[in-house]
């Protein structure tokens, strides 16, 4: 039993950590003590801080993360130092779409100016400040010193990451300094579930007082988290009091808010050009960073006033810059007049007035992939009892997305909590002080390993054929070991299987695990199929003949995937270890 849980939520734009008390706990599990950030400039406050890291110029040394990163960059950027300092921002994205890309300890990320380092190190130095930050809490709330082993780590991923991806954030965190077996991760959309679950009637939802704590048991939700990298979309259904089931595996993609940031980007090329911008972001770089931010706040705004414009500071900067460039004939002001945008934009001096329309324009690619992809799950005929919608996740405090979900879904409860930045962080305290909460997951993938088969002509092809001691085999057969769509419960074993060796004193037996959006691939080279690990058992002695058997266990109803390698002459085992991934 632990006494502390604590969790990270590290994610794309922002992150943060909170804890609890085991004691704290069993009285009401929504308690947590949540970090609260100050931005440094100005007195916002914010539950989670930007996830921006800077590291000194010798590649290794952490300098900042958050606000405090962003703020020391501004600094060294005032004064021009800033170009050799490595500076990292939204680099989870990485992982994102890694399942096709091979992702190993020596994939590099890339900073804001270009420069790499490995995305290992940027993740584990991440990981670490916010360990070493919360250690300096706890320990001040305690009077004795807290030991490492009483505390137990969640870490949050997005539920449609691959499984290396998944292993991948293990590996920074165990580089961070958490021991493996003091860390357990946890899915968002599941931990937002889960703290709901557990919420009082107060929600913020506009149709009447509403939970999903009251829903009895059987009633199925949608469960929308929206954040700034990626949009997951699930389906739960009520088990027990606490407990739920994953009723549709999670499905998205990057439709989150960092693509209205990117159509804010656009919006500005299409007024100064793309040649102006590069140099205004790479020379102006304090300019731009306070800009951001300001648009920051803007869209959290965005959708809540429909009259009037929305007024932002337009750098001088930027306006030298395009009115320097080329002995421009017009000045920036009327280049505006002149463009798509004269009776929607306005320059006075060094304020940009833009009215609502046109900064709800900047919302409408991400929303809309949203909505399609929602009304794509509802029409599923197993869909037909959905009860209501729950969105969490910071973009799902956005009014406009709130609004285009409401007119998607005519006749669903929206339900969105009062704390749905911090859903995930609570909910995965939850989760940590106890996992079994989570009764059954489904399967997004089908999973398989690679086989010989004695080789049959005409059926197979040529160029796998091998010859072998136990005669001609096929090699590449996708092997299926469990199909996707499967109901699968945590903690149990779902596959088991015997293999044999085919050579003579074969050394050792290799299995490469693959994984197929296909029900029933023939080889694991077909389109579609991936490898996402390999894993290695070693006979100390040989045997003369093929023949010697190896049982292969696997678990695949946690959120990381657990196999076993067992010798049956000898009784050694491999679990998964971290060189299994990649």
């Amino acid at each position: 039993m632990h006494v502390i849980v604590a969790a990270i939520d590290f994610g794309t734009t922002y992150s943060g950590w909170a804890f609890s008390f085991r004691t704290d706990y069993e009285r009401d599990p929504t308690k947590a003590d949540v970090k609260h950030w100050h931005s440094g400039t100005g007195t916002l406050v914010t539950i989670k801080t930007p996830t921006c890291l800077l590291v000194k110029p010798d590649g290794v040394t952490f300098q900042a993360f958050g606000y405090d990163a962003e703020n020391q960059y501004m600094e060294l950027a005032d004064k021009d130092e800033h170009k050799n300092y490595y500076y990292f921002r939204r680099f989870k994205m990485l992982l994102f779409g890694a399942l096709g890309k091979h992702l190993t300890k020596e994939t590099k990320v890339m900073d804001e100016l270009g420069k790499e380092l490995l995305a290992v190190d940027v993740f584990a130095m991440s990981i670490k400040f916010m360990v070493d930050d919360l250690m300096v809490v706890v320990n001040q709330r305690l009077t004795g010193i807290i030991m490492e082993t009483d505390i137990h780590w969640v870490l949050t991923v997005p539920a449609i990451w691959s499984d290396p991806a998944k292993q991948f954030m293990r590996l920074a965190a165990i580089k961070a300094g958490i021991a493996t077996e003091k860390l357990t991760i946890v899915l968002e959309p599941e931990a937002a579930s889960l703290y709901c679950r557990h919420l009082p009637v107060d929600t913020t939802v506009s149709d009447g007082s509403l939970t999903i704590s009251e829903f009895p048991t059987g009633s199925k939700y949608i469960v929308i988290d929206a954040g700034g990298g990626t949009i997951e979309i699930t389906v739960h259904e009520v088990q027990s009091q606490y407990t739920l089931r994953e009723v549709r595996a999670a499905n998205g993609g990057d439709w989150g808010g960092i693509i209205v940031d990117k159509a804010f980007e656009n919006f500005l090329i299409e007024l100064v050009g793309e040649t102006v911008f590069n140099y205004f972001k790479h020379l102006e770089t304090v300019d731009w960073l306070h800009l951001s931010r300001e648009f920051e706040l803007k869209k959290q705004a965005a959708g809540t006033l429909s009259e009037g414009n929305v007024i932002m500071h337009f750098p001088v900067s930027l306006i030298d810059l395009f009115e320097t460039e080329k002995e421009r004939k017009m000045s920036i002001k009327d280049t505006i007049v002149a463009s798509k945008y004269g009776k929607t934009v306005e320059l006075k001096r060094d304020k940009l007035k833009i009215s609502h329309s046109t900064v709800d324009k900047l919302f409408e690619v991400s929303i809309q992939q949203i909505v399609k992809h929602v009304q794509k799950l509802m029409n599923d005929e197993r869909m037909a009892d959905i009860k209501a919608v729950l969105m969490v996740g910071g973009y799902s405090e956005s009014p406009l997305l709130q609004h285009a979900i409401k007119s998607a879904l005519p006749g669903i409860h929206i339900v969105i909590p009062q704390e749905a930045l911090s859903a995930v962080l609570r909910g995965a305290l939850i989760f940590g002080h106890n996992p079994m909460t989570i009764t059954e997951r489904v399967l997004k993938y089908t999973y398989g390993v690679d086989k010989y088969k004695p080789f049959v002509k005409g059926k197979h092809q040529k160029s796998k054929r091998r010859m072998t001691d136990v005669g001609d085999r096929c090699n590449d057969i996708f092997d299926k070991l469990i199909e996707k769509g499967l109901r699968v419960t945590p903690g149990e074993t779902q596959v088991k299987r015997e293999y044999c060796t085919v050579y003579k004193k074969q050394t050792s037996m290799c299995f490469c695990i693959f994984i197929s959006e296909e029900k029933n691939p023939t080889y694991v080279d077909d389109k579609g199929c991936t490898k996402i690990g390999t894993i290695r058992i070693k006979f100390e002695k040989p045997d003369d003949l093929p023949g010697r058997k190896v049982n292969l266990t696997m678990l695949l109803g946690g959120t990381e995937i657990i196999v076993e390698l067992e010798d049956e002459k000898t009784g050694n085992k491999v679990i998964n270890t971290a060189e299994f991934w990649g």
